[in-house]
């Protein structure tokens, strides 16, 4: 890549070698951009496609809740999004919140709030609100991950053209698109991993000294933890797994220098974990017992790496009939990259980096596939190592996740692959030719989010208004204001919608205005439906049933039920049957109690 810049020597004369001229006769030589223009431009280039191909369908929405509202994720981010920033100027423990799940509250030490993201995002916060943080941070996070690698690739390569398309494949694969259009920042916030690769190229060629290596690491892993805590465990063991492979397979000459490295991120390490110390400890201290095992779903399967979606198969449905499970994989890796993958091992076995790389892969494979081995939907055997995952930090993670550093490794594998140098050029358009291949059929297994952000059919509720007129825009009941002239100042209410996690998204607009009873912060902690059990239980009601919802309303103080009447099923009638004061407005209707 070049880039035209005026050379212009003592006393004005212009450098007679300069390629060409302008009208006033001054020469111009073709400079190619310093590393951290190419970076920029790298980053640029990663947006702008990211933007037109998946996300046009968002960008005009920003300010609406438009990504997942069946699903109760993205609502509970977009609430995190808020609680961070509120909890602090508030001087309140930001991992317990009794603004949800009264009357006790619920502890957030195990939910996955993100900090390190909600408080990097709480200017946008403060700006637009949490709903339009929430959506410019989907849009963003797969441009910055393809990004950090693309300035590992250029590290290895020196070569802007080789370097961008490894960028893609950890940027733009399955595993981050499917989370980014289910909305969960936590697992596409990814940018810190190939970051810290870079950490480490530097001090190996003498960039960056001891010192500020130590420093820059301990940022990296303190913001990896608050990030998302599975990741960081993850990461570990993946930080323990190279430096110990490239021990291995280092020179010689040079293993004593790796142990150097294994020292210096030792002392990161800890330094990190001493930054999120208070986190830590108090999740260690708050440990709940609901916690479970990671099903059979949450490994990865290995048939899955080269199996795509079922609706992504190209036409080519005996692909899906040879497959004996449902293709749902967020692991998808494609054939031809599989097989550039092996032809440089084969013909570059030779590199150190190469070797690195593949065995790299190859464990972190093991530890993806988790206790069992699954193959083809079918479980082979168990696994020697399946024990670590009845540890408590990894008893509810899922392995499947370690994927995601094996897409790092495979995008670096590809600028290596595109960087080798040949005199030939049949074989210099091979290399590209097998490239491309590898990133379009990458390409052609992702979602987009033109998929998520119109309002989905309902099939499992009769709604209050025919399934075209459903809206995931906010009722005008909160937008409006009008919420004040019905709901006290931190009244505990109830809200009932079939739109995901509807509560914490309104008390989350409403800048904690109430507090709700329910609410969704985790799978093993909270409802799927984040209402409470005795008020889910009156979807089919019952004298006893009622009379239990009668009592958990008066001890949780309860002053309003709130139905928002789009995504309603027979909520309203239910409630009217109970006798209570009922208004309705702004496209909600209110049930009045006693209790309040």
């Amino acid at each position: 890549m070049r880039w035209a810049a005026p050379v212009i020597r003592a006393g004005g004369q212009a450098d007679a070698t300069d390629d060409s001229s302008d009208s006033e006769g001054r020469k111009y030589r073709w400079r190619t951009p310093g590393p951290v223009y190419q970076g920029l431009i790298a980053f640029v280039i990663y947006l702008v496609v990211f933007i037109l191909a998946f996300g046009q369908a968002l960008l005009p929405h920003l300010n609406e809740p438009r990504v997942g509202q069946v699903e109760v994720d993205p609502n509970f981010y977009i609430w995190a999004w808020r609680w961070w920033p509120y909890a602090i100027t508030h001087f309140l423990n930001p991992l317990y919140s009794y603004q949800i799940g009264a009357p006790a509250g619920y502890n957030l030490a195990w939910a996955t709030t993100a900090p390190s993201v909600a408080l990097l995002m709480w200017p946008v916060t403060a700006a637009v609100g949490p709903i339009s943080a929430f959506n410019l941070t989907l849009l963003l996070a797969p441009p910055a991950s393809a990004w950090a690698t693309f300035i590992v690739a250029r590290r290895l390569t020196g070569k802007f053209w080789a370097s961008l398309p490894a960028g893609v494949i950890f940027g733009f694969n399955v595993y981050e698109l499917d989370h980014e259009v289910s909305g969960q920042p936590n697992l596409t916030v990814t940018v810190l991993l190939p970051l810290m690769a870079y950490l480490v190229l530097l001090w190996w060629d003498g960039r960056l000294k001891r010192n500020g290596f130590i420093i820059w690491m301990t940022v990296a892993i303190a913001l990896e933890f608050y990030t998302f805590v599975e990741a960081f465990a993850e990461m570990t063991v993946v930080l323990v797994v190279a430096l110990a492979l490239g021990f291995a397979i280092a020179k010689r000459d040079d293993r004593r220098r790796v142990a150097r490295l294994a020292m210096h991120t030792a002392i990161a390490y800890v330094g990190g974990v001493v930054l999120a110390g208070p986190y830590l400890y108090y999740a260690l201290k708050h440990y709940p017992t609901e916690l479970v095992r990671p099903q059979p779903a949450n490994s990865l399967d290995l048939s899955s790496l080269v199996l795509p979606r079922t609706d992504r198969l190209l036409g080519m449905k005996w692909w899906a009939a040879a497959a004996g499970h449902d293709l749902k994989s967020i692991a998808y890796v494609g054939i031809p990259l599989l097989l550039l993958f092996a032809l440089l091992a084969i013909t570059n076995w030779s590199s150190r980096m190469t070797r690195l790389l593949v065995v790299g892969f190859v464990v972190t494979i093991l530890f993806a596939v988790g206790p069992n081995l699954y193959v083809d939907g079918r479980q082979l055997f168990a696994l020697p190592w399946g024990g670590m995952w009845n540890l408590p930090i990894a008893k509810s993670a899922e392995p499947s996740r370690f994927i995601v550093f094996c897409f790092l490794a495979l995008g670096i594998a590809l600028s290596l692959w595109l960087a080798q140098v040949t005199k030939s050029r049949l074989v210099r358009a091979a290399r590209w030719g097998l490239g491309m291949l590898a990133i379009a059929a990458i390409l052609a297994d992702l979602p987009t989010f033109a998929e998520v952000v119109v309002p989905p059919t309902p099939t499992s509720y009769k709604p209050a208004l025919p399934a075209d007129q459903i809206t995931d825009q906010i009722p005008s009941f909160f937008t409006d204001g009008a919420y004040k002239q019905y709901i006290k100042p931190g009244e505990t209410i109830v809200v009932l919608s079939h739109r995901g996690n509807a509560g914490m998204l309104f008390q989350a607009y409403t800048g904690f205005y109430f507090r709700i009873a329910g609410g969704f912060i985790n799978a093993s902690l909270s409802r799927p439906d984040a209402l409470p059990y005795p008020v889910a239980l009156l979807s089919h009601p019952t004298k006893v049933r009622v009379a239990g919802f009668e009592a958990y309303a008066k001890q949780a103080h309860i002053g309003a039920l709130v139905v928002e009447r789009d995504w309603s099923e027979h909520w309203m009638y239910v409630f009217g049957k109970l006798g209570m004061k009922t208004t309705t407005v702004g496209g909600v209707t209110i049930f009045r109690t006693t209790y309040g």
